[in-house]
């Protein structure tokens, strides 16, 4: 890693496409260095390169968030080349489909570990240099954290569980000065999103969907919680999904097995 500019710092896990590239992206725009880490390693210097081309301090690490051995590894990195940190976006995961007997143990371990271990590893192994910055962590869940939804059987858990992380470490860390909180987006079309949806017989996707919400919806959102003015935000779920979590549809959902009238019709009928 090259020198530091003395700019505050962010990690973003699964940084490297989709909507870890749309939080790198924002967090960089708004003055951050930004470490963009992933699994996949030369994606990740992609993305590095792109946004360093946008005069933006960054580097592309490989980071497996299920190894513990990874995460200080990365974190010894950071504290080499910064001295500290500012920001930790857990945002690396997998949205697989599955009910409770058709999911196997193997699907279940695995979303579990990066979904939810892979969080609290990197928390465990970020919050010696978060403590000298009092830094925040940004976990990115899912609307379907709190509004579960058929199919979805280890998803909704690993992203139920991630939201009491969130909680439990906010109340831990509440005393050091270190926030804690969730993002959680609504339907995001990204081009992983798009590859799941083909395989499941909407090669479609997003057509019919209203209302979708994008990688840059979440950065701004990340970028607020991270603020001076975010930082009042603590322990906290924060929607970013057009009324997902309250209407399930809000008349954004493409659903083909039912036959509805439109969202204006039905806010007349009522």
């Amino acid at each position: 890693m090259a020198e530091s500019s003395g700019k505050p710092v962010a990690v973003v896990t699964g940084g490297a496409q989709g909507i870890g590239a749309g939080i790198a992206a924002a967090l960089g725009e708004a003055g951050y260095a930004v470490v963009v880490a992933d699994v996949l390693q030369e994606l990740a210097g992609e993305t590095a390169c792109q946004l360093a081309g946008r005069s933006v301090e960054v580097a592309g690490v490989r980071l497996d968030v299920t190894s513990a051995d990874e995460w200080a590894r990365v974190m010894r990195e950071v504290d080499a080349r910064w001295g500290g940190l500012d920001v930790l976006v857990n945002n690396a995961g997998i949205s697989p489909r599955g009910t409770i007997e058709s999911t196997d143990e193997a699907l279940w371990d695995q979303t579990m570990a990066i979904n939810l271990k892979g969080a609290w590893l990197g928390i465990k192994a970020a919050l010696p240099l978060l403590r000298k910055r009092k830094g925040t962590i940004i976990n990115i869940g899912s609307t379907r954290a709190t509004r579960p939804m058929p199919g979805l059987f280890p998803y909704v858990i690993s992203k139920a569980g991630l939201y009491g992380l969130t909680r439990q470490v906010a109340n831990e860390c509440l005393a050091e000065g270190i926030t804690c909180n969730m993002v959680a987006p609504g339907w995001v079309d990204t081009p992983n999103e798009r590859k799941i949806q083909a395989r499941h017989g909407r090669p479609d996707f997003p057509a019919g969907i209203r209302n979708l919400t994008t990688p840059e919806d979440v950065g701004a959102a990340v970028v607020f919680l991270a603020s001076r003015h975010g930082r009042k935000v603590h322990g906290d779920i924060l929607y970013v999904d057009s009324g997902l979590h309250v209407a399930d549809d809000a008349g954004m959902v493409h659903l083909p097995d039912r036959v509805r009238p439109p969202f204006e019709q039905r806010i007349e009928e009522a």
